[in-house]
């Protein structure tokens, strides 16, 4: 049998299709479904924020490193160059110096979201930006006044020791990300708890609701048709 046309009415539709048992049925699963989506979407919302904060972490953790690891690659340059008069030992002082002209730039916007950090990144930049004018003065002495020159202003550069002050300010920022990764990745194994106990919630909500609703349109049922529910074993 084919479907009429007037058979499909809104009118009769809703008496053929949405009888009230079906929409008793239809509106607590979908609402408690409607909800379990925006839950589910809140809570991985939050489980990806809180990982993405690790892996920044991680990365001002990384980029620390290769500062330090820059700065001691101009340093091995600029000596180089010093005992040899060679300029292809220079090569490392040069490197250094292009990969630490951007990296200073990049962590101190890693870290701007802490005042406390920022506040370090201000200083290492200072301390940075003075070793590598350091080293450059050292080899301007070396190609004008020899290496007596030089050396005599290497002995004053190990005096003011800037490295070490840069390696203690690197260990200070380095000691707060580390802080801050056993933190979040606290909040990651929250988040992700609170992921499984939303989905666990809502399954076990939809079953109970549906098992609700079924046990009361069962009773309704029953009792339209006539049906008189049966008295335990020894009452009266």
């Amino acid at each position: 049998m084919g479907i009429k046309a007037e058979d499909m009415t809104w009118t009769n539709i809703r008496r053929r299709y949405l009888t009230p048992p079906t929409l008793f049925r239809l509106v607590p699963t979908s609402t408690i479904l409607i909800v379990g989506i925006a839950l589910n979407m809140w809570t991985h919302s939050l489980l990806s924020d809180h990982r993405d904060l690790v892996v920044h972490t991680h990365e001002v953790i990384e980029m620390t490193k290769d500062v330090l690891i820059g700065l001691d690659d101009a340093e091995t340059g600029e000596r180089g160059y010093l005992l040899s008069g060679d300029r292809r030992y220079l090569e490392p002082y040069v490197r250094a110096g292009e990969r630490l002209g951007w990296m200073a730039p990049a962590l101190r916007t890693h870290v701007s979201d802490n005042a406390e950090q920022s506040e370090r990144m201000d200083r290492l930049s200072g301390l940075m930006q003075q070793k590598l004018d350091e080293l450059r003065h050292a080899i301007e002495l070396f190609e004008t006044g020899g290496l007596p020159a030089a050396r005599t202003y290497e002995i004053q550069m190990m005096e003011r020791a800037t490295m070490d002050t840069i390696r203690r300010v690197i260990g200070d920022i380095t000691d707060k990300e580390k802080s801050l990764l056993a933190a979040r990745g606290a909040e990651v194994a929250t988040s992700e708890d609170r992921v499984r106990l939303v989905a666990i919630v809502i399954a076990l909500l939809s079953l109970a609701v549906r098992g609700a609703v079924e046990l009361y349109l069962g009773r309704k049922a029953a009792a339209a048709a006539g049906v008189v529910p049966r008295k335990p074993e020894g009452g009266r």
